[in-house]
């Protein structure tokens, strides 16, 4: 472009000859009134100096061209102009052309320079800024991390090595080589792989598996030799690999390209290499250990295991005040009956259970989180946002209260282990209606009667379609329940040994034993099948036993929508329902 702007400085632009028809320009050529002529553009073009000015258009012009067909110029023409006294030059592709050719090829060259140029430099700099260590104002420390306590204790020798290693070097001890956190989404594996490094005081090289899967051949092993070199660097570090098993997979499993391959072979190589890599902790996190290849879990690599598990009540607990602290709380907000009530819930649930209600609470214009801020937002994590646009029928409406009601009655009766806690026919979320039930305490077993109790309370609703509304009258409304119903039953069959008719033997696909046979495949399916319709009938004669308690439910929620633990069961009891099942 510079170039361009050069040569129009340096030959400024010309007034163009005026053109002019070819029969004008023959007949000066006749008059013997050209001077010269000068064949361009390959012929396609004659421009003529005249020997005197001519006026065309008003203007008194000494140059004119004319335009004839490309290659109607001859030979015999050329010869036959020369000889009536005029110079005649030929300029097939024109100087002009010529040179102003060749500038936008140099112009094109150039700017096709400077973007290779840009481009490089800013993957140079993407490169540079790649595996930096974290800022010491982003490090945690364990007392940032609720619950986990058995994680802790085992992250604390790393903790220790880190912070003094001349202690450890002087018994001959080492510090592990790698650490794998394994658990469940939400429960604080990448907030105590950043603890560890605060308590520690060591930099932390955060990384992720998918940050070295590329297309293109040898990017990913030359980012995890980069990765390694940069913790050499600043050793003692920790490097801590989040979705670890996107990298550390599993080598010769399907859908698994070669780059793949190559660039765990790299990470293996680094990790117990030729290398020196003392002070360097290796760190990963994944919640799908069974994807991990046997190479990365052998002594030397990642040669300690930790098991982040969901936490339980009293993790739970300090979890919540971990999360509360900070916000103004109302005195009638009881984090320890909280905890209670969120058996399965993870760190990251509860910190956006008390999120979401303290958003609630912003909304109402309240200066406090209020026990019910946190029931509503409980409600719609749970259940989903209340749908106001959704107009139901009358006699939806009663369908779905019947519905509810019955898996209400039929869960205090068959499983009363599960605590309830309301019943809705509000339209929420995908759901127009539910019965939520959740376990009082943290369970680690589950007996056989518990599980079919499950079953029975999944299928209640079905029930009391069937006893109050006829089989022709069934819905659909029982579809998520059947799904339900119908794995806990296959997973009592086919895993836990729960069925007489299969007998002691696993049928699980993906057991290290491989997939079942096809004759196994098919008991397991009868098995299933058998199972749901015996608690189906079980659910079906506790509806009928109860027919009475189900109708006034299902009349009272026609009228309120909502109803509370306390307002069923005493609804319950009014009708004959057994106090041990509202217990």
């Amino acid at each position: 472009m510079l170039a361009l702007v050069a040569f129009r400085l340096l030959h400024p632009a010309q007034q163009p000859a005026p053109t002019v028809p070819f029969s004008e320009l023959a007949q000066a050529l006749g008059a013997h009134q050209v001077k010269e002529l000068r064949v361009d553009d390959g012929g396609a073009r004659l421009i003529a100096t005249l020997n005197a000015p001519k006026t065309i258009a008003g203007r008194s012009q000494t140059i004119i061209q004319a335009n004839v067909p490309a290659r109607a110029v001859t030979l015999s023409d050329l010869q036959q102009w020369s000889t009536s006294g005029v110079r005649v030059t030929v300029d097939a592709l024109g100087s002009a052309a010529g040179v102003q050719l060749l500038i936008q090829i140099l112009s094109l060259s150039v700017i096709v320079g400077v973007l290779l140029y840009v481009v490089v430099r800013q993957r140079g700099i993407m490169a540079s800024a790649r595996f930096v260590a974290t800022p010491p104002s982003r490090h945690l420390t364990l007392a940032d991390v609720g619950g986990a306590r058995e994680a802790r204790a085992d992250l604390s020798d790393v903790v220790a090595y880190l912070a003094n290693p001349d202690r450890y070097r002087a018994l001959g001890a080492r510090c592990p080589r790698g650490v794998l956190l394994v658990g469940p989404p939400g429960t604080g594996k990448t907030l105590l792989a950043r603890a560890v490094a605060g308590e520690a005081g060591c930099p932390v090289i955060v990384a992720a598996g998918s940050d070295f899967n590329e297309v293109y051949v040898g990017v990913g092993s030359r980012r995890v030799r980069q990765l390694a070199k940069r913790a050499r660097e600043q050793a003692p570090c920790i490097i801590f690999i989040d979705e670890f098993d996107s990298l550390g997979g599993r080598r010769g499993r399907p859908n698994r390209s070669g780059e793949e391959e190559v660039t765990l072979n790299q990470l293996l190589v680094e990790m117990d290499g030729m290398e020196a890599n003392d002070g360097i902790v290796w760190m990963a996190a994944t919640n799908r250990e069974d994807m991990l290849d046997p190479a990365v879990r052998r002594p030397g690599r990642f040669d300690r295991v930790v098991e982040v598990p969901l936490p339980t009540t009293t993790d739970r607990a300090e979890i919540l005040r971990l999360h509360a602290s900070g916000r103004p709380l109302d005195p009638d907000v009881n984090l320890e009956r909280l905890a209670q009530l969120t058996v399965g819930h993870s760190g990251a649930d509860l910190a956006n259970l008390l999120n979401e209600a303290a958003i609630i609470a912003v909304q109402q214009d309240s200066d406090r989180i209020t026990n019910a801020h946190i029931e509503q937002a409980r409600d719609k994590v749970l259940l989903g946002r209340v749908r106001s646009g959704v107009i139901v029928a009358e006699t939806e409406r009663r369908l779905i209260a019947i519905h509810e009601a019955g898996h209400a009655v039929v869960g205090l009766v068959a499983c009363p282990d599960d605590r309830l806690h309301k019943v809705t026919i509000e339209p929420r979320g995908r759901s127009l209606g539910a019965a939520h039930f959740a376990p009082e305490s943290d369970r680690h077993v589950h007996p056989r009667s518990y599980l079919e109790g499950v079953i029975s309370k999944a299928l209640g609703g079905r029930a009391a379609e069937l006893v109050f509304l006829g089989p022709d009258a069934v819905t659909t409304g029982a579809g998520a329940d059947l799904v339900q119903a119908t794995t806990i039953a296959r997973r009592m069959v086919a895993e836990f040994g729960m069925s007489d008719e299969v007998g002691l033997i696993s049928a699980d696909p993906s057991s290290p034993s491989g997939p079942p046979s096809a004759q196994l495949q098919g008991e397991v399916d009868r098995a299933v099948r058998t199972l749901l319709a015996t608690q189906a009938r079980r659910a079906e004669s506790i509806v009928r036993e109860h027919q009475q308690a189900v109708d006034a439910l299902a009349a009272v929620l026609l009228e309120r929508d909502i109803l509370t633990a306390p307002e069923v069961h005493e609804i319950a009891t009014e009708h004959g329902v057994t106090p041990r099942a509202i217990a």
